[in-house]
């Protein structure tokens, strides 16, 4: 285990030979250990406010694979699920860790899922910000291959974004309009995404237009900076491989291997739906959650009026509901 150079950050190299960076902080006497899961195009940085709000409770967020100070392999195969989940064992294993509250958004959501899947015994408890639990996929149940069946039942082409992603040379047109890319994947109003990221080419015509718009009003320009700095340390092709990696025959393999009990998520579920996200329809993680949850008064429900950055855009609301259904967790033990 060495430490990295921002304040309190660690980095330890899991048992496949990636060496991850994370913010590491001690819980007090009696209080659980949160761990955070960031999604596409963020880093530990997303959690900024969580992390200053949770102080007292022990804390793990990671610069996910591809992000921040992390490795960035550009295989997508090294973006599996089972192997995510277990670079997450060993990093509990580094800090002497048995068990967490996860609380995980976007893509993050993935990595917790299969977390949960793969290791229940490591999460006492899980919130999910925006998506919900992501069950394993079979062939032709991601979201990329059901993108025409989508589109029939939104009305709109909601992953279209995902198969410009997907294509060969996206990564060196977003580098090359890196503030276009950051533009539209945080707009200043909601539409931007609806207008563009689901349409069929409109991501790839925004960005190559180098097209811009003003920063969101919860993000500074200082923040921006930030994230810029983390998203070129390495190169985007290591990101892409989240949504690359739905395409390879591995993801299903590996997605298969969970079994049908495994599925059935025994936790404490705390869902935060976004009410203004577009793409990440709250009743997704509704009909999702339906389906593959013991429902024994194991689910929360709460909304926020925000779009998919809620974690950043609505901090306080965000923060007090955690804060109350993690406060419930620890009255019930």
């Amino acid at each position: 285990m060495d430490s990295d150079e921002r304040p309190g950050y660690k980095k330890v190299k899991t048992g496949r030979g990636f060496t991850y960076s994370y913010y590491f902080s001690a819980a007090n006497a009696g209080m659980p250990v949160l761990f955070f899961a960031h999604g596409f195009p963020s880093s530990s940085f997303s959690w900024r406010h969580q992390i200053k709000a949770f102080q007292g409770y022990g804390l793990i967020v990671p610069d996910m694979l591809g992000y921040g100070g992390t490795d960035k392999p550009v295989d997508p195969t090294a973006y599996i699920g089972s192997a995510l989940a277990q670079d997450m064992v060993d990093i509990l294993k580094a800090e002497k860790i048995g068990q967490v509250v996860g609380i995980a958004h976007d893509w993050g959501t993935r990595v917790l899922s299969r977390l949960i899947d793969y290791h229940p015994e490591r999460v006492s408890a899980c919130a999910f910000i925006g998506a919900g639990y992501g069950p394993p996929n079979s062939k032709g149940t991601d979201p990329i291959s059901k993108s025409k069946n989508l589109a029939d039942m939104m009305g709109y082409d909601i992953v279209a974004y995902m198969r410009f992603f997907i294509e060969k040379d996206v990564w060196e047109l977003i580098e090359k309009n890196l503030d276009s890319f950051l533009d539209l994947l945080y707009p200043a109003t909601p539409k931007v995404w609806k207008e563009n990221m689901c349409v069929d080419g409109g991501a790839r015509v925004w960005i190559k237009h180098n097209t811009r718009t003003s920063l969101p009003s919860w993000t500074t320009q200082e923040d921006r900076d930030h994230q810029k700095r983390e998203l070129t340390a390495g190169r985007m092709s290591a990101p892409l491989c989240w949504y690359k990696v739905l395409v390879e025959d591995e993801h299903y393999e590996d997605d298969a291997k969970v079994s049908s009990e495994r599925r059935v998520v025994q936790q404490p579920l705390l869902f935060i739906a976004c009410t203004q996200d577009c793409i990440t329809r709250p009743e997704f993680g509704d009909e999702t959650h339906g389906q593959n949850i013991n429902v024994t008064g194991n689910l929360t429900r709460r909304e926020v009026d925000a779009d998919h950055w809620a974690v950043e855009s609505h901090p306080d609301a965000i923060n007090a509901i955690l804060r109350e259904w993690i406060e419930g967790l620890q009255g019930a033990t």
